[in-house]
């Protein structure tokens, strides 16, 4: 799984919820799909596609200002 996060501050690409719910991070299930999606919105300069590894999880954490697992995940429809 692979995530997008802005590369000044670590803070992942997320989907509003709403309902007081926190916000959801959007996955996307390759490195490639996750590029494509940047490219097309052209967004490669601010934000940069990380697999969803421990270091990388808990960056976002840190950048969310919660634990990392407490993260909810939601993934890019294919």
């Amino acid at each position: 799984m692979f995530a997008i996060i802005c590369k000044a501050d670590n803070f992942p690409v997320s989907r509003q919820v709403g309902g007081g719910q926190p916000d959801m991070v959007v996955t996307w299930t390759s490195q490639a799909k996750a590029t494509a999606f940047l490219s097309a919105k052209g967004l490669q300069a601010d934000y940069q596609v990380v697999a969803l590894t421990e270091d990388a999880l808990g960056r976002m954490a840190k950048a969310l200002g919660c634990e990392a697992d407490v993260i909810a995940f939601d993934a890019y429809p294919d």
